[in-house]
Formats: C-alpha cells, sequence, structure tokens
C-alpha cells in the first residue's frame, strides 16, 4: 500500500471517528434529538449564591417576593362575580337616560334618530302638542304656543332636536324651551328648570313606551315607505305578530334582510308560501366553552323557528309577520315578543 492511500485511510477513519462523537452528543438513545423542554422538573433546590467578602449582594436581592401564607386568611361570606356588561344590545331592551351639563338636561337612549322621530310624534300627540313644523332634514320639531296655566298670562313653547349619538344605534334628545318671547328662537332655554321639567316627562314615556304594543320603528313616516307595527294579544290565534303595510314583493325582501341582521341563519325559504325557516342562537345564554361547543352534540340555546309573511287584503300593500317554533310546539309569548321587537328594529 502506498504512502498516499495510507494517509487517505487515515483521513476518512478520522472523519468517521468525528462523525461519531458529534452523533452521540446530539442525538439521545432513540436517535434523535433530545427534548429539554422538562430539565426544569428535575431541579434541586441549592443553597444561597455565596459571594466573596466585600461584595453586596444588594443587586441579587428578589424585587417580586410572594408574601408567605401565613399571612393569608379567607374572608368570611361569599362572592358573586358579576358578569360584564354587552358592548352591544339587543332591539327591544333599549335604555332611556337623563345626561345633564351645567344645569342643562337631554335625553340619551338606544335608537337611531329615524327610529325615534315617530316616537316623538306620537308624544307629542298624546301630551296635547300641537306641531308648529316638523324638518325631517334637521331633525327638529317645534309647537305652537300653549298657555300652560289656562289664564292667558303666560304661553311657551318648545324645540326638539334628535341627533346622532356619539355610539351607534344612539340617538339624543336635546330641547329649547321659550317663555312669553318673540317669534324668534332664544339661544338658550328661557327657564333651565321648565326645560328639565319637559326632559323628565319626555324621557319617562319614551322608558314606558318601550313595551307598547303599537310602538313602530316605521311608523308614521311621511316619505311612503312603510309602516310597521307589534301587534296581537296573548289570547289571539297567532298570538303577538308584526303588521307591515309594505308592497308584498318589498316586504318580502325586507324580512329576509331584517332576519339575516337580526342574527338570524336562514336555513330555507319558499317564496311561493312565504315563509322562512330559521335557526337563532342566544349568545347572552350560551356559556358553554369553546371546546364544548366545537364536540358536545347538544347545540345548547339553539333554537328554530319559522317566519310566515302572510298578506291581508286584496290590495298587496299589507301583510302580518308571524313567527312560531318549527314542527308546532308551542312558543312562550315572552320569547315570541322579545324575537318580533328585534326582527321590527331591523326593518327599514
Amino acid at each position: 500500500m502506498s504512502e498516499n492511500m495510507h494517509s487517505t485511510v487515515f483521513r476518512l477513519m478520522t472523519v468517521s471517528l468525528g462523525l461519531a462523537v458529534l452523533s452521540g452528543c446530539m442525538f439521545g438513545d432513540t436517535g434523535s434529538f433530545r427534548d429539554r423542554g422538562d430539565d426544569y422538573r428535575k431541579a434541586k433546590l441549592t443553597a444561597p449564591l455565596e459571594l466573596p467578602p466585600g461584595v453586596s449582594s444588594a443587586a441579587l436581592d428578589d424585587k417580586y417576593v410572594v408574601p408567605g401564607l401565613q399571612t393569608h386568611t379567607v374572608l368570611p361570606g361569599t362572592f358573586e362575580l358579576q358578569r360584564p356588561e354587552p358592548l352591544a344590545k339587543n332591539v327591544g331592551t333599549a335604555e332611556v337616560k337623563i345626561q345633564t351639563l351645567e344645569g342643562k338636561s337631554w335625553i340619551l337612549l338606544d335608537g337611531d334618530p329615524n327610529q325615534v322621530w315617530p316616537r316623538m310624534r306620537v308624544f307629542l300627540a298624546r301630551a296635547g302638542l300641537k306641531v308648529a313644523s316638523a324638518n325631517a332634514a334637521t331633525s327638529t320639531i317645534e309647537t305652537e304656543w300653549r298657555d300652560p296655566n289656562g289664564e292667558g298670562t303666560t304661553r311657551e313653547r318648545f324645540r326638539f332636536r334628535l341627533d346622532q349619538g356619539v355610539q351607534k344605534g344612539t340617538s339624543e334628545i336635546h330641547m329649547l324651551t321659550q317663555i312669553n318671547g318673540s317669534e324668534e328662537w332664544p339661544a338658550v332655554s328661557d327657564s333651565l328648570e321648565r326645560e328639565s321639567q319637559m326632559v323628565r316627562v319626555v324621557a319617562q314615556y319614551l322608558a314606558d313606551s318601550e313595551g307598547e304594543a303599537s310602538v313602530s320603528m316605521l311608523a308614521q313616516r311621511s316619505d311612503g315607505k312603510g309602516k310597521i307595527f307589534l301587534e296581537g294579544t296573548e289570547d289571539g290565534a297567532d298570538g303577538r305578530y308584526l303588521r307591515l303595510q309594505l308592497q308584498e314583493d318589498r316586504a318580502w325582501a325586507a324580512l329576509g334582510l331584517a332576519l339575516t341582521k337580526a342574527g338570524f341563519e336562514i336555513e330555507d325559504d319558499s317564496r311561493e308560501v312565504n315563509k322562512y325557516w330559521l335557526t337563532y342562537r342566544d349568545t347572552e345564554a350560551d356559556e358553554m366553552g369553546w371546546f364544548t361547543k366545537l364536540f358536545s352534540a347538544r347545540r345548547q340555546n339553539l333554537s328554530r323557528y319559522v317566519v310566515e309573511l302572510r298578506p291581508v287584503g286584496d290590495s298587496g300593500a299589507e301583510s302580518l309577520i308571524l313567527l312560531n317554533y318549527q314542527k308546532g310546539r308551542r312558543l312562550e309569548e315572552t320569547e315570541r315578543e322579545n324575537l318580533l321587537k328585534r326582527i321590527m328594529g331591523y326593518m327599514y
């Protein structure tokens, strides 16, 4: 064997030996990289670090010391953690609040101005306040002069202005009161006390009328685009229902869009029988965890409904919206009314 061949063989043996040593360092008995993620479980408590004389240990102090359990005491009684308020509320559960700043008051409530507008018109009619002018473009309503005492010595009138609230889907109602003045409206109310009284009266009416059957999100519109009312009684054959004054084709399309916006899932629909078959989940009441929702065969708080658009009369300009459970189960009137209010809130 030549000298060059001896040198080549030696180099090959050296490389093979190096690879074997490196392999033994990198791989364990299983032939793969060893997982060191659980090494901390084998850690043992050792004596504190000893420093050389003259070296301060202040920099090594624990700045996040956990207090000892010997000072822990259990407080008497039990505590219940309240659920946080939802970021968005359902239609039909509106709130009416009175806001005050520097003596001036206004009303804050759920609902867009175009939804609150007809309710204000109803309030003025029931309160006996005659409307002098109503401007939908500026969302202002002005009343005629009235004699509150019936003595002929005092006159007053009011101006109501509806503004979009800071949050989406809310409105603000601002009022201006004029007493014994000229035909020009003042910059501020002549009587903040009288203004505050009217604010409380209007707020109380809006809060009380939230559950009335005749409250309509499209009622008394002057643009001819239709009206909608919640009607019916618990004693009726169909219970509560919505009455929609709109052409049948437009009513069918508007109902389908409202159902989707209201959170219903449309399983099927039939224009021939004017029915929608729906699935609805009450997300507020559904408290199952994601794991249970994913693997559980029982879909909690999931209900299936059928909504029927039933034309009335021969003109085709008016229909009833009826809601029931699928498969003929009886639907509680409270649940039916809440769901109808939700649908009603998305009918535009």
